[in-house]
């Protein structure tokens, strides 16, 4: 099988057709799109969602903070809880197991979320490090939540830039392979990217901004400004456009025109012949939204820059406008670019 998450079809086959039935108090569960599980507690709702770091070598403790919380942030609540899996290979020293707990350690202490248990071993079965992360948070009756889906007419945003963890990882963990091709100004840049790839503020400042029709809905939580969000994470801002659209069953338009790179990534993508759109982004969040000038100037008071990048259609179809104006299909999630640099 190829390296990467499943093909859709794969997922949907050999994984999701399989499980069992879910129980009244799971609102929704497992599906193609869907990073986070919704789970009635009283009259409450908790968010909650795993993730694997595979790639992410000496810096997997960082990176596995951040993709779980952004998943929770991506629902527009703030994360409060995180559990942490760590596998490490034989080789491993005692010293590169401290080093991903400190990291971890970090990022959460400075997200303000508990590291409540996991699990630690050294296993001859992986190779390199392998770090899951299982995070949380807790929506509480009376606050604004996503709609959960996008609809056809809101315009799709994207904060910050694209590309922003591919660029890091690159800069941390293959450096040796972009050295005398990039500038050392933009490997310095780089090398401090892991300031950039949370997304708990923008989604929580968006979640939390109540629809300008101020709607209450009958389990007591009011309608947010966004419908949908989800956090760019393998496959790049191509795959996420395509998983909003076909969870939201609508079509999408993505215009790779609009899409901002730092000039950063643009130069290590360059060097390596990475495709932007396809390359792991976390740091960058998809905003699904009818409310586009509201969502952008609320978050460019908070700090946080948002581009309209594209728009959800009644077409049924995910496509893109190329570089040239050019319309073309958007196809659907590969394996992620990050996985062509060990062939360099």
């Amino acid at each position: 099988m190829r390296i990467g998450k499943l093909t859709d079809e794969q997922l949907e086959d050999l994984v999701l057709s399989r499980l069992p039935k879910l129980s009244k108090n799971t609102l929704s569960g497992a599906g193609i799109g869907a990073d986070c599980a919704w789970v009635k507690v009283g009259d409450n709702l908790m968010v909650t969602s795993s993730d694997p770091i595979t790639a992410g070598g000496t810096k997997s403790g960082t990176l596995a903070i951040h993709v779980s919380c952004n998943d929770i942030a991506a629902c527009g609540i703030r994360p409060s809880g995180i559990l942490i899996v760590i596998i490490v290979p034989p080789s491993a020293s005692e010293d590169d197991i401290k080093d991903i707990v400190v990291q971890a350690s970090y990022e959460a202490s400075a997200l303000g979320v508990d590291i409540v248990g996991g699990h630690t071993e050294v296993s001859d079965s992986v190779n390199s490090f392998i770090v899951i992360s299982t995070a949380y948070g807790i929506a509480e009756k009376g606050s604004s939540v996503p709609l959960g889906h996008a609809r056809p007419g809101d315009k799709l945003i994207l904060t910050k830039t694209a590309a922003i963890e591919g660029t890091y990882i690159v800069a941390n963990e293959h450096r040796e392979k972009i050295e005398g091709k990039v500038k050392e100004e933009f490997i310095k840049e780089a090398l401090g990217y892991s300031e950039l790839i949370s997304v708990v503020k923008e989604g929580s400042l968006a979640g939390a901004l109540r629809s300008s029709s101020g709607s209450k809905r009958d389990d007591g939580f009011f309608d947010s400004a966004v419908n949908l969000m989800h956090d760019v994470t393998e496959g790049g801002v191509f795959g996420a456009a395509f998983e909003m659209a076909d969870f939201s069953k609508t079509g999408v338009i993505l215009d790779k025109r609009s899409v901002p790179f730092t000039d950063c990534s643009k130069a290590i993508c360059e060097a390596l012949g990475l495709d932007l759109f396809r390359l792991i982004s976390s740091g960058a969040l998809m905003i699904a939204t009818p409310e586009p000038d509201r969502v952008i100037e609320h978050l460019r008071e908070n700090g946080v820059r948002a581009t309209v990048i594209g728009e959800f259609t009644d077409s049924g179809k995910a496509e893109y406008i190329d570089l040239d104006g050019s319309v073309k299909v958007l196809p659907p999630p590969s394996a992620d670019e990050i996985y062509k640099v060990d062939k360099f």
